[in-house]
């Protein structure tokens, strides 16, 4: 193999070593002399008399230039650090110029393995060498006098011969080539095979298939992206040989060696030369051609490939392809010279940190980011014979870090491969807009009434807070009369409005008094929220009060009370029209005696339309409700279509399109309430007066009055329009001032009556226990921090920033104090304690406790006093065990696994604010005093509603949900199970995967997870209570014994140090 007749193909540098048993190297340069620079004072016919002469020239001969190449490189082989018995044979190639003369070119250098081909282009290339170094130069090997060996040109690369011709010294190009298979065959699989071969030696700029709405030449929809995820067969893999590569990652087969070459490998792993460089000395200088890093490279590469095999499929076994920047500038990107570089804060990035994977289809791309996510590999490879500081040879393991894939594609947009949105929308034809609302202004509808500006913007503000937040009372899946689902979310309150029925649920299951406030379990939604039984007494001013200092104090349901009582009292006829839209308010009334009032409103219905959500056109069921539908409109603004539902002589006035603001109150009574039917189009903008609005997410109140349960005198096929034939009343207020509402919760008369059951029968509705773990804080927080443990460790605990005021409580203590640290987390505040203290840490998240538990060895690493000596044997066993490793235990906060006054202090540190009710709160600062002795101190810090100007945080709750953006390489994938724990999906499988990010099916994991795909991460929700000032005092005033010292508010923080008095 090898001569004239044999086709050769280009091996790239990013594709596994050919399956050949020989290597081939193909050299290309002018191997033959050429003239020196032609001068001023030179004639064309000197210069062509020189060329003449250099053509007879026995430089040019055949065999000297193969016998002084097989010389040379096999010399410059054993410099190199490889075996010169590696070099088979070397053949020239001759070509004829167009002059017709015989020139030398081209060179194929054989090589005994494919491995050792791809090494010796690694040394070509580094060294630069060119034709004057491997002809006109002595290269002598001699490894026993180092100062002799190396190259030396002579003569400055003139021709040996006489000629004045002169070798170049410019580097030849060096390929890598494999024999080719049969040429028709080749030419007929081209097209195959370029579908999964990059077919050029310039390895591709990839782009991560994220929705980046910062780049604009690049910039796809998430329609795109999904489409293309689920047709790229490229893969970005990262954290290979990440930040947290150890020394005890590196394993070395042979123990004499281990200590001298672990350190080696750290240095060239992290892309830093060696102490003592090597290289080939070239007129007397060191040439740094940084073999050892390449060898080291190739080796590492080979062992990557072996071990990623098994996810390649292709029939062929073609292997997969490597893309790696092979420099030690890797993972780092060009500044410009007067562009300070970012510091990298934990050191040098990584040589092979992140790299892109180049498999055969999409099918093993998606196989290899699912079984690899989250995975640590070992690769077993051997080291190159340049790192080897015997003779002997020696096998090494390196343990990589915790991968992270996803999917990626090249960026081709000259083929058309990655379109150009610019472009494209210039192609397409522009959206179709949505009807315009002034197209139907001349339209009138009776009882159809607008007010904007309803409530005030803090009010709203308040109210979606708390509707959309962690205490929200989301009603269960409900049926429709199709057998489907309501798709969009909804909350009732008083009495649950039944969509597969199309009417109210009685409490009473059909009877028209409720007795007992019980109803059956589908009916019993939550009580609205009351101002309590003197609201019948207060005066309007004194409800816009109450109302106004609920909105300040940030008490949410109090503040609903409130709005949902001035709406009741609200008098439609005060509002002065034009035509059927209000555009103001004159001397709107809450008071007695006004003609339009609806002070029976006893049913709530909250739904939550996202963007491009609607409603199908309906009237609300006429023996349901009375007359008067209100609705209020929070956070984005709807058009809302009306059409004639009942027929009608008179054939005009049959559709309206009317824009409910952000804020507004609708009024629909009369003709709007029984004659027309109302309905929201999906869609995603609406258009009013001519501008397009985007939709955005809206939350919306109707408020209506419930009837008792009709009569009719047959069977009715549409129980909306249907009428009863005995008159129908109102059901009573189904009411409470206990907040948060909840499902299956009593009304304020029903408590009552239940506190004089002679029974003594427990309330059947609510868990009086606060043991128990509410699902808000079980789905919220445990779960949520069960999953983010890791980044959470990364983010926060490794920084080391803690807060002054524990910092200072920390210090004040004195020298061998115990401390209880409650919620310790990831155990930041450990080192902080034994520098003169011990500590005992509980919280209720196990993987956050695993990264504490191994704090110890980090801070008795010269970062706390040691103990020793006599003052050592004095202390007690536990107090020895404590000061080397700190004691760790799953635990609540309000069942804290320790002796009643067993600690000297405790800590508790931004874990009351994860609390979500009033007496599990007042339990843990019970339990915090227990545990701590009589005369004893602790200190909690908890989230304050008032923040600071400059805060990003603004808080419009007490009780929100928090997001937490978690990069999708630091979670965990989930192992199939059994069993469901009721916080984690069973994971998707392949089919259902395909296509879609790592992120994404992270997000789908996790139960409450969310996938943010503009920025590529998971997000999760925290629950969390914003605490007054104030608040924490007032809770510690309920516990008997406890002294509160000191309060302070310490940078977004409230802040408390309480003394145990008994």
């Amino acid at each position: 193999m090898g001569g004239d007749s044999t086709h050769f193909k280009t091996v790239l540098p990013h594709e596994p070593l050919p399956s050949y048993p020989r290597g081939f190297i193909h050299l290309q340069g002018a191997f033959v002399p050429k003239n020196k620079e032609v001068n001023d004072a030179q004639s064309m016919h000197e210069v062509l008399a020189e060329e003449e002469q250099a053509k007879c020239c026995k430089c040019v001969d055949v065999e000297y230039i193969q016998k002084t190449l097989t010389s040379n490189l096999s010399s410059l082989i054993q410099l190199c650090g490889m075996n010169p018995c590696d070099l088979l044979s070397v053949k020239p190639i001759i070509q004829e110029t167009n002059k017709g003369d015989n020139n030398v070119g081209k060179i194929r250098l054989q090589l005994s393995t494919p491995a050792a081909a791809r090494r010796l282009c690694c040394r070509i290339r580094r060294g630069n060498y060119g034709p004057r170094d491997l002809l006109a130069s002595t290269i002598i090997a001699d490894v026993r006098d180092e100062t002799a060996a190396g190259i030396t040109v002579q003569n400055e690369g003139v021709c040996p011969f006489g000629c004045k011709g002169r070798y170049v010294g410019k580097a030849v190009m060096v390929t890598e080539i494999t024999p080719s298979i049969d040429v028709q065959q080749q030419h007929q699989e081209d097209d195959e095979e370029d579908s999964f071969r990059w077919e050029r030696a310039a390895p591709p700029k990839f782009r991560r298939l994220l929705a980046n709405s910062n780049s604009q030449k690049f910039k796809l929809t998430e329609e795109e992206i999904e489409e293309r995820r689920g047709k790229t067969r490229f893969v970005y893999l990262d954290n290979v040989l990440g930040n947290e590569l150890t020394l005890d990652d590196i394993k070395v087969e042979e123990k004499s060696l281990e200590a001298l070459m672990k350190n080696d490998l750290m240095s060239i792993f992290q892309g830093e030369s060696l102490d003592n460089p090597t290289g080939v000395i070239k007129n007397g200088l060191l040439q740094q051609d940084a073999r050892i890093e390449d060898d080291l490279r190739l080796a590492f590469q080979e062992a990557l490939r072996d071990k990623l095999s098994q996810y390649e499929s292709s029939v062929d076994s073609l292997g997969i392809e490597l893309f790696i920047k092979a420099d030690s500038a890797a993972g780092k990107k060009s500044k410009p010279d007067n562009v300070k570089p970012k510091e990298e804060p934990t050191g040098t990035r990584l040589l092979f940190d992140h790299m892109h994977i180049g498999m055969r289809s999409n099918d093993d791309a998606t196989k290899l980011i699912q079984s690899l996510q989250g995975k640590r590999l070992h690769l077993e490879m051997k080291l190159p014979n340049a790192f080897r500081r015997k003779s002997a040879a020696t096998n090494i393991t390196i343990i990589t870090g915790k991968l992270y894939l996803d999917y990626a594609d090249v960026l081709q947009p000259k083929k058309g491969n990655l379109r150009n949105k610019k472009n494209e929308v210039k192609k397409q034809k522009e959206p179709s807009k949505s009807e315009c609302t002034s197209s139907t202004d001349h339209v009138h509808i009776s009882g159809l009434h607008v007010i904007p500006n309803f409530i005030s913007a803090q009010e709203e503000q308040i109210l979606l807070a708390g509707l959309t937040g962690p205490h929200a009372p989301w009603a269960p899946p409900q049926l429709t009369q199709t057998g489907g689902h309501i798709k969009r979310r909804v909350q009732h309150y008083g009495y649950v409005f039944d969509y597969e029925s199309s009417d109210v649920l009685r409490r009473d299951d059909g009877g028209p008094n409720d007795t007992d406030g019980r109803g059956s379990d589908k009916s019993a939604c939550p009580p609205l929220p009351s101002m309590g039984a003197n609201v019948a007494n207060m005066t309007n001013d004194e409800v816009e009060e109450w109302t106004e200092r609920a909105v300040k104090d940030v008490k949410v349901w109090e503040a609903l009370a409130g709005v949902i009582e001035k709406t009741r009292r609200f008098d439609v006829s005060s509002v002065v029209s034009k035509g059927d839209l209000s555009d103001r308010v004159r001397n709107i009334s809450f008071g007695a005696g006004t003609k339009e009032t609806h002070p029976n409103l006893n049913q709530l219905t909250v739904n939550e339309y996202n963007p491009g959500e609607g409603i199908g056109s309906h009237v609300d069921t006429v023996t349901a409700f009375d007359d008067g539908l209100l609705i209020i409109t929070l956070n984005g603004g709807i058009v809302m279509e009306f059409r004639r539902a009942v027929d009608d002589r008179n054939g005009s006035n049959m559709r309206k399109l009317v824009y409910l603001p952000p804020r507004s109150l609708a009024v629909l009574s009369g003709d709007a309430r029984y004659k027309y039917e109302h309905m929201i189009v999906s869609r995603m903008t609406d258009t009013v007066n001519g501008e397009i609005i985007p939709r955005k997410l809206r939350v919306s109140l109707t408020l209506r009055t419930a009837l008792t349960a009709p009569v009719f005198d047959e069977v009715v096929e549409k129980i909306s329009l249907a009428r009863s034939k005995v008159p129908q009343t109102h059901l009573p207020k189904y009411e409470s001032t206990v907040f948060p509402p909840k499902w299956g919760q009593l009304s304020d008369a029903a408590t009552a009556n239940a506190s004089n059951n002679i029974s003594g029968e427990k309330d059947w509705s609510v868990d009086r226990s606060e043991l128990i773990t509410p699902e808000t804080e079980s789905k919220h927080v445990h779960a949520v921090y069960d999953a983010i443990a890791t980044q959470w460790h990364h983010t926060r605990g490794k920084r080391g920033v803690l807060w002054p005021g524990a910092t200072q409580f920390i210090e004040s203590l004195p020298p061998g104090s115990i401390v209880g640290d409650v919620g310790c987390g990831d155990g930041k505040y450990f080192a902080e304690i034994l520098k003169n203290s011990y500590v005992i840490g509980t919280d209720i998240s196990e993987p956050l406790l695993k990264t504490a538990a191994t704090l110890g060895d980090e801070v008795d690493d010269g970062k706390r006093k040691s103990i020793d000596g006599p003052q050592y044997q004095r202390l007690s066993r536990a107090k020895r065990a404590l000061s080397v490793n700190p004691a760790v235990a799953v635990a609540d906060c309000l069942h804290i696994p320790l002796r009643s006054n067993s600690c000297d202090a405790a800590i508790c540190i931004a874990v009351m604010h994860h609390l979500s009710t009033e007496a599990r709160r007042i339990r843990c600062l019970a339990e915090l005093k227990r545990i701590v002795k009589v005369g004893g101190r602790f200190n909690v810090q908890a989230w304050a509603l008032e923040q600071e100007n400059d805060s990003k945080r603004k808080f419009h709750g007490t009780d929100l949900l928090v997001p937490f953006n978690a990069q999708p390489k630091y979670l965990q994938t989930q192992e199939k199970s059994g069993e469901n724990n009721g916080s984690i999906h069973q994971p998707k499988s392949s089919s259902d995967s395909k296509g879609k990010g790592v992120a994404q099916m992270m997000a789908e994991q996790y139960d409450g997870a969310e996938f943010d795909s503009k920025k590529n991460l998971v997000v999760f929700q925290r629950y969390c209570h914003m605490y007054r000032k104030g608040e924490l005092e007032s809770l510690c005033e309920r516990v008997p014994g406890l002294e509160v010292l000191e309060s302070a508010y310490e940078k977004g923080n409230w802040v408390i140090t309480c003394r145990v008095c008994d």
